[in-house]
């Protein structure tokens, strides 16, 4: 039976893969499908019949659910609303909300400066939008995350008005309690610790601690299975004594409520779920089979909510468990019995069963999170068990608590201090190259050991031991036969990376800062990093303005710069990279052709300073030009097969005469969604009009591939998921 469930719910998995990649895919096909997968499993007396089933079932209610969604509300006008759930960010407050307008209701998203209350009501004026997402390859994706909590839209608000509180007592409830644990904390720990222990209670984002998730500790901070297991062990110490079944059903009682408080998250459910499990079990004196329980409980949580596998939390909180049931039993042999052996044991298995999950959401592993975890969760748990005593006295008791807040704050600030020091041991840091490779292939060994518990273990071992190590050696390598050119959307600016056979060359490399907002910290370092590099060849800087420069000492500071290149005119800016200055018929040897100076530019402005490039990569020539005035572009006399647009398409640059005269076949646009300047100008795309235009704005990330014949590919295909 393990093993059907076991097949049903990797179906449901797939499915929901198989929809988020072709959402507009007819049903027809995957019923087809399934049929097939079914006469097959009939005819060869095997259970992928339960994995059709599956297939077939979450691609439904996927489709169903978003169809749903995607209609529900106006794009533009008046909208009730009601505050479901908050969270405090670094600027305002984001907010889940439910709208009641015409007969569906539906949740949405909501960014705003107004602080208010959790159930209040108001009519907001806004439009509606979709919510943001990766538009470069390997990256997080927001607007997948928010589908895993079965929201589809984002209002963006621009005024509110008949704010007023509704009669609804869950929503009064989760209101106070939010109240309370921020009052309660904020006002009796310093800020970095009432950060600390909000985050953990809530599930806010407050803590600006990267080293947190760099070690594998992410499930502190979020509202994990750990927390509810201290929570039941806490209740069952206290009331245990006296009645163990009430002290349970208490316990259950009160994670159910603290479930509904927080919004549910999938640990909590996963939790809850296996201990009803037990709970009846222990009632009518049953064996429990917890895999099975496991199962059970996640195949139930897809059904109801199918997006639930769009969510990290949902993955890890289930490979964790499979982790303590699974390999824990089976490796605590091997290391000493005493208190120190076995909580190695422990959490050396959990992190084994998290390694592939964590490089494909992270990109990283730090070999130290096994120390970092076996040091820093026992002062954790004494921490979880003292803020459980301050929530549930605190009213009583109020001042009398002072020690306790004293203690806590001790123990929190180590806690971050520890992380801080240990993250520090870079050496042992690792990142991956493109880890959902590695993910497809350990997810596919770890269903083989689920598969053949029951068989001969060495033999199954001896094949997967060489194949593990493969998966390691080609994730942590490079791809040294491809070629291949990429604009990253990078925002307002131009990066863009040359893939010479391994050797990577980069054309400017955007920023700056916008705000809270780090185009160089959220997007060119992750997915430089999600691509193995580790050594850049060369980084050819066009001109000084900072959303061409803006991230070159982030780039510098993490990988191997070889070199540096620009013009006379940029020297000074760029003096503490000692760079190599280039001047008019410079010519760059490359594995797969050459990089040609055009133009030193001019000492007018900070935009004709800028250095022209041709890349001519296997007999194909692209022209970049940086931020070039149309003033000087009589001086260009070469053709090219792709031009970048100058100056991001504004109607300085790039004039009708000029493209006719460089006469490429396609264009390239690297701007910023809804940037203030208004790029591309209508003009200047007037002046392209009867060329291939792409788009970062409209096309994401655009790679250019010159393996065997010329391929050029959007990252975005126009649909919701990508």
């Amino acid at each position: 039976m393990r093993k059907k469930i076991l097949l049903f719910t990797l179906g449901l998995l797939l499915g929901l893969l198989i929809f988020i990649n072709y959402e507009n895919l007819n049903i027809l096909y995957i019923l087809t499908g399934c049929i097939l997968i079914s006469l097959l499993s009939v005819y060869r007396k095997s259970n992928l019949i339960y994995m059709a089933i599956g297939i077939f079932l979450i691609f439904s209610l996927s489709s169903i659910k978003f169809k749903s969604q995607m209609g529900s509300i106006e794009d533009k006008g008046k909208f009730n609303l009601t505050v479901l759930e908050k969270r405090k960010e670094d600027y305002g407050f984001r907010y889940f909300l439910q709208t009641k307008d015409g007969i569906r209701e539906s949740k949405v998203l909501a960014f705003m400066d107004e602080d208010l209350a959790i159930g209040e009501s108001f009519v907001g004026y806004g439009k509606v939008k979709l919510p943001s997402t990766n538009t470069n390859p390997n990256l997080f994706s927001y607007r997948k995350y928010l589908a895993s909590k079965g929201i589809f839209k984002e209002i963006k608000i621009e005024k509110i008005d008949q704010r007023r509180r509704t009669r609804n007592f869950p929503l009064d409830m989760r209101n106070s309690f939010y109240n309370y644990i921020h009052k309660t904390f904020d006002n009796n720990l310093s800020k970095r610790s009432a950060d600390f222990v909000v985050s953990v209670i809530l599930g806010e984002n407050l803590i600006e601690n990267d080293s947190i998730r760099d070690l594998g500790l992410s499930h502190i901070l979020a509202v994990s299975g750990l927390h509810m297991d201290m929570l039941f062990f806490f209740i069952l110490i206290l009331f245990g004594r006296f009645n163990y079944r009430y002290a349970y059903g208490f316990g259950l009682f009160l994670a159910l409520i603290y479930g509904y408080l927080i919004g549910f998250p999938f640990s909590v459910i996963r939790v809850i779920g296996l201990n009803v499990i037990s709970f009846l079990a222990f009632l009518y004196n049953k064996p429990m089979d917890k895999i099975k329980a496991l199962l059970i409980i996640g195949s139930g949580i897809l059904l109801i909510n199918p997006f639930a596998g769009l969510n990290a939390g949902f993955i890890l909180t289930f490979a964790a468990s499979f982790a303590v049931y699974l390999v824990y039993p089976k490796i605590k042999n091997h290391f000493s019995k005493s208190y120190i052996g076995e909580s190695l044991a422990f959490t050396s298995s959990i992190q084994l069963a998290l390694f592939p999950f964590m490089i494909y959401y992270y990109g990283s592993f730090n070999l130290v999170s096994i120390l970092a975890n076996f040091l820093i969760l026992p002062v954790f748990s004494l921490s979880m068990y003292i803020i459980f005593i301050i929530i549930f006295a605190y009213p009583l008791l109020g001042s009398f608590l002072k020690l306790l807040f004293i203690g806590l704050n001790f123990l929190v600030e180590s806690i971050l201090n520890m992380t801080e020091l240990l993250n520090k041991i870079k050496f042992l840091a690792l990142d991956f190259r493109k880890p959902h490779i590695l993910l497809a292939f350990y997810g596919f060994i770890l269903i083989i050991i689920m598969l053949n518990l029951g068989r001969n273990r060495a033999k199954a071992h001896a094949n997967i031991i060489p194949l593990s190590i493969m998966v390691l050696i080609f994730s942590l390598g490079k791809e040294r036969g491809e070629i291949s050119y990429q604009m990253i959307d990078i925002g307002q600016g131009d990066a863009f990376l040359l893939n010479d056979k391994g050797s990577y060359y980069m054309i400017d490399v955007g920023g700056p800062k916008y705000k809270n907002y780090d185009s160089g910290e959220k997007i060119l370092l992750p997915y430089l990093k999600s691509l193995g590099i580790r050594e850049i060849e060369g980084i050819f800087i066009s001109h000084e303005d900072k959303d061409h420069m803006g991230n070159l000492d982030l780039v510098w500071d993490n990988f191997q710069v070889k070199n540096v290149y620009t013009n006379k005119l940029n020297e000074d800016s760029l003096r503490k990279y000692k760079p190599h200055i280039l001047k008019k018929g410079d010519r760059i040897k490359l594995k797969s052709g050459y990089i040609t100076v055009i133009d030193e530019g001019y000492d007018s402005n900070e935009n004709a300073n800028s250095m022209g490039l041709i890349l001519d990569i296997r007999g194909v020539k692209i022209m970049t030009l940086g931020d070039l005035p149309s003033e000087f572009e009589k001086n260009i006399k070469d053709t090219a097969h792709i031009l970048k647009l100058s100056h991001h398409g504004s109607k300085t640059s790039t004039r009708r005469d000029f493209v006719e005269q460089v006469n490429p076949k396609i264009v390239l646009i690297s701007a910023g969604r809804n940037n203030v300047y208004g790029h591309p100008h209508r003009e200047v795309l007037d002046n392209v009009y009867d060329r291939k235009i792409y788009n970062s704005q409209t096309d994401g990330m655009v790679e250019m591939r010159f393996n065997k014949d010329f391929e050029i590919e959007r990252f975005l295909k126009g649909g919701y998921f990508r």
